[in-house]
């Protein structure tokens, strides 16, 4: 099913730069009209494709007048609002009508509706957020970076072969290397977690490079870092903010020396594709049913358009099938009663 749900009303700048992605999608052939379905309150919707000259472009606009707010968990979101554009979102994907979710809505409210709408894959235990990070060498995959803060030794050798078959189908590397993120690179650094799981990874059909230091995750060979969701996620943040910082400082500093601006604007038009979070659209929660893209909740129109692209090529790569493949496979611990 080559069809994705793009939730109109999820993120900061929502409707108008959802659409505008949207628009952008469609200009450059990223996708066609009856490829999305757009989720939200149906008039406020109808609105702002009017506003970008997209009435008549035969885009399907699913109602979803309960509007979520900042303050609420994903429990109320989800018992006292049921008619969201998350939730609405997820039931297309559940009824077949389509293979993908883009949102940038709540990140906790859509792993809970598409856990619970969507269900695991056959053989997957646990969901993980993977996030597309820029390095020295290539852009990298890595995940967990907020699902599950305190997995178990299978669950990240499970992430380890969804980050390699997911790569494998949107970055169009035949064998990505994979590797865990540790304190050393010593075979016997790590705690009972990464040691018990690195054993399970040296098992699967994947490229496994062993550990991997902080230090070379951005230089390093790896194109999948697989760690728990509680580190993953101040990796993360970590990195935006890091990046974030060093491009203030580096670019005052050219002014206070007298670089001319358009010598400065050469170098932000070359360095800012690497580090700005939309050139890959979002995180992917890998392990569900479908194709899930968590986009950042300040999404532009940019973000939403790459959004687009990747969940329609993971999709057309028919990633979640050889994820499935891979993990009949796997020998894993016979699952606990609930689930784990």
């Amino acid at each position: 099913m080559t069809k994705v749900v793009l939730d109109a009303l999820g993120g900061d700048h929502a409707p108008q730069e959802v659409v505008a992605g949207l628009a952008t999608a469609l200009r450059k052939q990223i996708a066609r009209p009856e490829q999305v379905l757009l989720t939200g309150p149906r008039e406020r919707v109808l609105h702002e494709l009017a506003a970008h000259g997209l009435t008549d472009a035969g885009i399907e606009v699913h109602d979803a007048p309960d509007v979520l707010t900042g303050d609420e968990t994903p429990t109320d979101a989800m018992r006292k609002k049921p008619r969201n554009s998350i939730a609405v979102g997820i039931e297309l994907l559940k009824s077949g009508k389509a293979g993908g979710f883009i949102s940038a809505g709540s990140t906790g409210t859509v792993v809970a509706a598409a856990t619970l709408g969507l269900g695991c894959l056959e053989g997957i235990r646990r969901p993980a957020i993977g996030a597309i990070i820029h390095g020295e060498r290539h852009p990298f995959l890595v995940l967990d970076v907020g699902a599950n803060p305190q997995p178990k030794p299978h669950h990240l050798a499970q992430y380890a072969l969804m980050g390699s078959a997911y790569y494998r189908g949107t970055l169009d590397v035949a064998e990505p290397n994979v590797g865990i993120l540790n304190i050393g690179s010593e075979e016997l650094k790590g705690n009972p977690l990464v040691r018990e799981a690195r054993a399970l990874m040296k098992q699967l059909p994947i490229r496994f490079r062993g550990n991997v230091e902080g230090v070379e995750v951005f230089t390093g060979d790896c194109h999948v870092v697989v760690t728990d969701g509680f580190t993953g996620n101040v990796l993360l943040k970590v990195s935006e903010g890091v990046a974030e910082y060093l491009l203030r400082e580096v670019f005052g500093l050219l002014q206070r020396v007298g670089v001319e601006d358009p010598k400065i604007a050469a170098v932000q038009k070359e360095i800012m594709p690497r580090v700005d979070f939309s050139e890959y659209g979002g995180a992917l929660l890998l392990g569900v049913n479908g194709v899930v893209t968590i986009c950042h909740g300040r999404s532009r129109g940019p973000a939403f358009a790459n959004a687009i692209r990747f969940a329609l090529r993971a999709l057309e790569a028919e990633v979640n099938q050889h994820i499935v493949q891979a993990a009949r496979a796997l020998a894993l611990p016979t699952a606990e009663p609930n689930g784990s």
